[in-house]
């Protein structure tokens, strides 16, 4: 499904968010969260298991941390910008390596990033902001 068919615009449907992040209690808390906002949520526990969930489940936007084992974020975002049904799926990334890491974020395809901590209410902000009306 084309990604311009898919997802929360004029239909009233609950936005898809994918929590990418190899802590799981970092995961955890963040997907509760935005529960808790009204998202369904998904999650991926690095950038190699976020490309098979992303496959899936077919998220209206993704929230990937930088720093994993396997496939890290950055590496992820680069891999789905080249798949079909991706190239406009909103990607926010979100590191402790500071705004260098986070630049390589956006040059890689990012909508947005962040250094952390990302206070929770700013995070949903920019969820909201990227996600079609």
């Amino acid at each position: 499904m084309d990604d311009l068919e898919r997802g929360p615009a004029g239909s009233g449907a609950t936005a898809k968010v994918l929590v990418v992040d190899d802590s799981d209690d970092t995961r955890d808390m963040m997907a509760k969260l935005l529960e808790l906002e009204s998202f369904a949520v998904v999650t991926a526990q690095d950038g190699l298991d976020a490309l098979a969930v992303a496959a899936h489940e077919q998220p209206d936007l993704i929230i990937t941390d930088v720093n994993m084992p396997n496939l890290n974020g950055i590496e992820m975002i680069r891999e789905l910008r080249k798949r079909p049904g991706f190239s406009r799926v909103p990607i926010i990334a979100i590191t402790a390596y500071g705004n260098g890491v986070a630049k390589e974020a956006l040059e890689a395809g990012a909508n947005g990033a962040a250094t952390k901590p990302v206070p929770f209410t700013e995070l949903v902000d920019r969820i909201r902001r990227l996600l079609p009306t």
